[in-house]
């Protein structure tokens, strides 16, 4: 296997290499920042640590499987590329995947070179009931309400080009309501999720995410509701941010180094 990104993610799903909670090889291993690539090699021991490489497309000689933890924009550098090179690749920035000319693009490349797209569930639960309403064609309503303190949600494309000053809130507040294709690229530092949630049911297109910023939360909160013919899905998870990076659910590195452990539950594009 081999990783691209080595920030907060990626340097978990290092680790979890390098202490044997992944039985397999990571044997390469790139980000723009060298210092971050030595020190996700420093992790390892010396005889077992991956080989950094400067040049990203150097992560898909010998491999299967290629791990993108580097963010949306690298997505498109790395999906279709990977495919094409024979190998699976891992979305943990599966948001990239509203683009819709990007995500048609990975698809047919994934159909065409006969691999797999996996994406893990993130830091959200409940995505195995939502696919299994989904294949009985009954599923009609798919919502996601996503909570966060300000902290973790400043920077954001939308919020910047919009002038919502979020240090000015005093309590709960809806800064965001609309599809998953324009929440997952207004908002791509945190509603990787929102992707993930849409893919396994009724499309991008077709789901509706609301972002809240609340000063008085100190969770990532992610609630899903979902109805149809089926009955009913409501899920609540309260995720605790990861202690390097707010915009970070620590379960989302967790949910893609279970899904490395595993390569089971998946929810597979291209096929």
């Amino acid at each position: 296997m081999s990783l691209f990104g080595c920030g907060t993610i990626g340097t978990e799903v290092a680790r979890a290499f390098a202490d044997g909670t992944i039985n397999a090889d990571l044997t390469r291993i790139y980000d723009r920042n060298a210092e971050k690539r030595q020190s996700v090699v420093d992790e390892f021991p010396v005889d077992d640590a991956p080989k950094p490489v400067d040049d990203f497309t150097d992560l898909f000689e010998g491999v299967d499987l290629v791990v993108e933890a580097a963010g949306q924009s690298a997505v498109a550098d790395v999906a279709v590329p990977s495919l094409e090179s024979g190998c699976d690749v891992l979305l943990l920035s599966a948001g990239a995947l509203a683009a819709s000319e990007l995500r048609q693009q990975v698809v047919r490349t994934a159909e065409k070179e006969g691999q797999v797209v996996h994406v893990p569930s993130g830091a959200i639960a409940g995505l195995d009931a939502v696919k299994a309403a989904a294949l009985t064609g009954d599923l009609e309503t798919v919502s996601l309400t996503t909570t966060k303190n300000p902290s973790g949600l400043e920077g954001a494309p939308y919020l910047v080009e919009n002038d919502i000053d979020l240090s000015a809130l005093d309590s709960a507040t809806t800064v965001f309501e609309g599809p998953a294709t324009e929440a997952a690229l207004a908002f791509p530092s945190n509603i990787n999720v929102a992707m993930a949630l849409s893919l396994a049911g009724i499309g991008p297109d077709e789901t509706t995410v609301r972002i809240v910023a609340d000063p008085e939360e100190s969770n990532n909160v992610h609630h899903i509701e979902a109805t149809g013919g089926m009955g009913s899905i409501e899920t609540t998870v309260r995720n605790v941010p990861s202690p390097t990076n707010p915009k970070t659910s620590y379960l989302a590195a967790v949910s893609a180094i279970e899904k490395l452990r595993t390569m089971g539950a998946t929810v597979r594009v291209g096929t």
